[in-house]
């Protein structure tokens, strides 16, 4: 059994819930039995939509260390054989006393040096952080481990002569409504406000049905969610616009031309990293642009729009960044070591 702590709410998102499950599907394919422990009820539609099982802790997902006394006495009691970790609240203090009764893994993004049995940061910039307490036998680094769901490999993606439809995703929560007022903004701006917007609203994005007003009466205008074949709709868009995170590497995997922006603090390496390798149209940080993002994005979709020869560019290299195997190589080295091979 193979345990996992993640969770997800309104106002972290639904991110590392997800790429867990991403990880726990190939390890069930596997033969494994995995369970997910979460600080409250917030992350459980994602997981009981996806038949998951899961242990709630009952604590504050912001104080991890609270739930240890709870934590160590499941631990003594169903003896697991591998614990995950994925949150950016757990301490060394909190991974150091868990590890005292089972190894421990990381899923880091903020080169965060732990002693643990295993760590994990698949962004593209993890090559900007020193693991000094890590040695690389224990350390699985670099995109290829981006752990994507089952769908997104070996997918198929041809770069459309004319492009027609945008897909638009600001992730699984999105506090200041960045869909909506993007749409607003290309459906006013003339060379843009004929092509057909497909915009997905995340688990916990509370501005659903402001987004669903705005759409009605326009049928260029889709609004997707609890989407459950996001792949199937990324390769029916010609340009994506999505926020940083997890997002980026699926529409690598599949090959959708993009611009990306930020809007936390935490997407804002990576999407820098996706403009600095030149795969991608770069869109900005909304925290420092504020409004300007929205225009500075509208004329980016013009542009792709308008450049078929730059869209191909981009998916070319984006589909050889990302194979989309990454949760299965991650799912047999969690086997191998509890095997102890």
């Amino acid at each position: 059994m193979i345990w996992i702590r993640a969770d997800a709410n309104h106002k972290i998102g639904s991110g590392h819930v997800m790429r867990c499950l991403s990880i726990a599907g190939e390890l069930k394919r596997q033969g494994e039995e995995v369970c997910f422990l979460v600080a409250d009820e917030e992350s459980l539609p994602l997981l009981q939509a996806r038949g998951q099982e899961f242990l709630v802790l009952h604590s504050d997902y912001l104080e991890p260390e609270g739930e240890l006394e709870r934590l160590e006495e499941l631990l003594r009691e169903r003896k697991p054989d591998f614990f995950l970790a994925d949150s950016y609240y757990v301490t060394e203090a909190y991974l150091s006393r868990v590890r005292r009764l089972v190894p421990v893994g990381y899923l880091d993004d903020l080169g965060r040096d732990f002693a643990v049995d295993l760590l994990i940061n698949y962004n593209i910039f993890c090559d900007d952080f020193s693991y000094r307490m890590m040695p690389r036998d224990k350390m699985l680094t670099g995109v290829a481990y981006a752990p994507l769901r089952k769908e997104f490999s070996e997918v198929s993606y041809r770069v459309r002569e004319k492009a027609a439809r945008v897909l638009i995703t600001t992730g699984g929560s999105d506090g200041y409504n960045l869909a909506g007022q993007l749409l607003e903004r290309v459906l006013s701006h003339p060379p843009a406000s004929g092509l057909e917007y497909r915009v997905v609203s995340g688990a916990y994005n509370q501005h659903l049905e402001k987004l669903e007003a705005l759409a009605a009466g326009r049928p260029n205008v889709q609004i997707y969610s609890n989407v459950s074949q996001m792949q199937e709709l990324m390769k029916e868009c010609d340009i994506a616009v999505s926020a940083g995170g997890s997002t980026l590497y699926e529409l690598c995997a599949v090959g959708v031309p993009m611009i990306c922006f930020s809007f936390v603090e935490s997407q804002g390496r990576i999407v820098e990293c996706f403009r600095e390798k030149d795969l991608v149209c770069y869109g900005g940080s909304y925290l420092t642009l504020g409004k300007q993002l929205l225009e500075d994005i509208a004329d980016n979709i013009v542009r792709l729009m308008e450049d078929p020869a730059l869209r191909r560019k981009y998916s070319e290299k984006m589909k050889s960044l990302v194979d989309g195997q990454g949760a299965a190589r991650i799912a047999e080295r969690l086997t191998a070591g509890r095997k102890g091979s």
